[in-house]
């Protein structure tokens, strides 16, 4: 993982539509959290954006860059305190077009698509 202890997965699983999810539980001690925001943490977009890159690449058991992103929506607020735990939904197509979602039951925080390329 790029962010060393940010996040753990606590359960991985692939459903009969193809598509893999986690379970993962955020570090409300973690570094980012003292500059970001230390009064109030809340979880930088960029860092939803590489959790959901590093567990495509744990779903094809290979590496990948984030080639391009087509859209990017972020719908509520991801804190270590409020929301530690959360679900992660990756879908990734033949041609490595990646529709992800991070959500906690009926609260969605964060959608995205793009495409992934093989390597850095």
């Amino acid at each position: 993982m790029l962010i060393k202890d940010f996040y753990t997965i606590v359960s991985k699983e692939k459903n009969e539509a193809g598509e893999y999810l986690y379970g993962v539980k955020l570090n409300p001690a973690h570094e980012i959290y003292k500059g970001h925001f230390p009064e109030k943490p809340i979880t930088p977009g960029v860092c939803n954006i590489l959790m959901i890159k590093e567990l495509a690449e744990s779903s094809m058991s290979r590496q990948f860059t984030l080639k391009t992103i087509d859209r990017c929506r972020l719908t509520a607020m991801v804190t270590p305190d409020g929301s530690p735990d959360l679900t992660v939904k990756i879908k990734i197509s033949e041609d490595f077009g990646l529709n992800a979602e991070i959500f906690h039951d009926a609260t969605t925080f964060m959608t995205l698509s793009g495409k992934l390329v093989t390597g850095f």
